[in-house]
């Protein structure tokens, strides 16, 4: 069922559709696999993979749920935040062609430490929650956790337009795309991990991608899930469903990109900018995690000026590990290509697609340049949506694990994160990746590029 809308006050909005609930969060476990298998494309921009992202809005009403707690960073720095909005006037809007294509863009930046430190979780939540249909989509995206959003009982540690930390050398940047119908404020945990510890994380709102982004114009523009059109054979509605998610990865790709773009323009314009001489272009990265995991691989296979790349779970079940394109462009930088492990049984594909998947993603692993791992962290009740806030926001229910769990996963994962970033951008010697057999029992690692 489709589901868009551009919202600007609650007399005058309109929903297309409703989200189906119902499903258990925890079973993301295929979710993550079916958002590109060719067999299960329509997954990608369907309400029934958007609901299985969070719990059903009627067992999260009837459960009293733990107020979550945001760690406390443990970096030296504290945490600073700005959002631009921007619009690529080379792109006309995907579903506007009169407009051109816009993006919130978030910068998280290290400031000077200060102990209990608490900001917004999500900017803008206040005015998004003053929409009814917003509300609602929200209320479904976060259940109980969106009421104590709104209010600032569940906060962040980033102080919006808090002075940047001064430091003799600029900060390696690092982009981040989130996963489909997610945000990037539910990756808190891990961005302000990698803040703390002196990166600049430039986190991109992907438009009609996010589960909703508020402009400071008070517009609300929500996910948009596209349907193949009526009367089509099995065989063209794979094609368009392939089509649609290439034509997807593309746009999110050059969304990087322009972000890459911009802020060469932010870094030149000194007199303006607060970040311009503290941002380090020659030490870039493109992160992001799921569907966001295959924009930034886009981008990296694209872009030259990107020095290393992360991807977070964003195997594409049963087509590739990595985007293929008729350009058979490959990865010219050093690649984390760190997953979850998903037992066959709940990759979402039959046996000889998965075995199939499996040699063409190692040799796409093969093909990686020095500098690559891939590492497979087997840790208890890890799964696709262990790299959110997503477990700690519902720990406990729905099939999420309790905090502890889902506290060392989450220590697990940036552990990784922190020492592959520590030795591509820093060029630190770092234990997890020092060529011997991982220090880490919970975790596979593998070395490629030789």
């Amino acid at each position: 069922m489709s589901v868009m809308g551009i919202y600007l006050q609650p007399s005058s909005v309109a929903l297309s559709g409703a989200l189906d609930g119902g499903g258990s969060a925890w079973d993301l476990t295929r979710m993550k696999s079916q958002l590109f298998a060719p067999i299960l494309l329509a997954c990608l921009y369907s309400a029934s993979v958007a609901a299985l992202q969070s719990p059903s809005a009627s067992s999260s009403a009837q459960t009293s749920v733990a107020l979550p707690q945001i760690p406390s960073p443990t970096g030296p720095y504290g945490i600073g935040r700005i959002g631009y909005h921007w619009k690529d006037a080379s792109r006309p809007d995907d579903y506007d062609p009169k407009l051109r294509r816009e993006l919130m863009v978030y910068f998280w930046y290290p400031t000077a430490k200060s102990a209990g430190t608490k900001g917004q979780y999500f900017p803008g939540a206040a005015q998004m929650d003053a929409l009814p249909e917003i509300h609602k989509i929200m209320s479904r995206e976060f259940g109980n956790a969106w009421a104590q959003i709104v209010s600032g009982e569940i906060s962040s540690h980033a102080i919006d337009h808090a002075p940047i930390a001064k430091s003799g050398v600029p900060f390696p940047v690092i982009t981040f795309s989130h996963g489909l119908g997610s945000t990037g404020f539910e990756y808190a945990v891990l961005i302000e991990h990698l803040v703390s510890y002196g990166y600049v994380i430039a986190s991109i709102e992907h438009t009609y991608t996010a589960k909703a982004i508020w402009f400071p114009d008070g517009r609300v523009v929500t996910q948009h899930n596209d349907s193949p059109p009526p009367g089509l054979s099995q065989s063209e509605r794979q094609k368009w469903m392939i089509k649609q998610v290439s034509i997807g990865i593309s746009e999110g790709a050059t969304d990087v990109r322009f972000v890459i773009d911009r802020i060469e323009e932010l870094k030149r314009d000194k007199p303006h900018s607060a970040l311009a001489g503290a941002i380090d272009l020659k030490r870039l990265a493109a992160m992001g995690h799921s569907a966001g995991a295959e924009f930034a691989a886009r981008a990296c296979q694209q872009d030259s000026r990107i020095h290393a790349c992360v991807d977070l779970d964003g195997g594409m079940v049963p087509v590739a590990a990595l985007p293929v394109y008729k350009d058979d462009r490959m990865m010219r930088q050093p690649l984390l290509f760190l997953e979850a492990y998903h037992p066959d049984d709940r990759m979402g594909g039959m046996p000889d697609e998965i075995a199939k998947y499996k040699s063409v993603k190692e040799q796409q692993l093969q093909e990686l340049p020095p500098g690559s791992y891939a590492v497979v962290l087997h840790s208890p009740e890890i799964a696709h949506p262990s790299f959110s806030d997503v477990p700690l926001l519902f720990h406990g229910h729905d099939g999420f694990p309790e905090t502890p769990v889902v506290l060392h996963n989450l220590d697990l994962i940036t552990r990784f994160i922190c020492d592959f970033l520590s030795k591509t951008l820093r060029g630190e010697e770092v234990s997890l990746f020092d060529g011997r057999t991982s220090p880490l029992p919970e975790a596979i690692v593998t070395q490629y590029g030789h």
